[in-house]
């Protein structure tokens, strides 16, 4: 078999990214998968798995597309108005990327550990905050954000 460039690996790593972004925007997290993925492309799971050795790795893709949307979302002012902006965001039933991005946060979150992805954007998202609000104050915001939404996951 014909091994492929480095040029041609990075050129269809970008495809496959691209087509990671479309499904997840419009139809979600749950709907990226090695299989769909395979179908896409028409190739063979483990051809998907040269690329993402693990489904963690599908994030990779997200990378500079999931932060801005995060930035147009939500309010960093103050603490309260960060965490009201988060939950509306989240129970907004039109607003069904933010939801999805923070699906995959959480799955990633609990899924064998956190990604070092996942981890780094919830990082950024809290040195962002803490620009305007303070570290302890945007470390605390973090945490309550994320302890409402396993509870708010309790009654999905």
């Amino acid at each position: 078999m014909a091994r492929i460039t480095a040029e041609e690996r990075r050129q269809k790593k970008e495809r496959m990214d691209e087509r990671i972004v479309k499904i997840f925007l419009n139809e979600g997290w749950s709907s990226v998968t090695y299989d769909r993925l395979a179908k896409e492309f028409n190739v063979r799971k483990s051809s998907i798995q040269a690329y993402y050795p693990n489904s963690i790795m599908f994030a990779t893709a997200l990378q500079g597309v999931v932060f801005p949307i995060l930035l147009d979302i939500l309010d960093f002012e103050t603490k309260d108005r960060f965490i009201d902006s988060w939950i509306t965001a989240y129970e907004d039933p039109n607003n069904h990327v933010f939801r999805e991005v923070i699906e995959m946060l959480l799955q990633n979150i609990l899924k064998d550990g956190t990604s070092p992805y996942s981890r780094g954007g919830v990082l950024r998202l809290k040195q962002h905050l803490a620009q305007t609000i303070g570290e302890t104050e945007a470390t605390n915001a973090i945490k309550s954000m994320f302890g409402e939404l396993v509870y708010r996951k309790m009654f999905d």
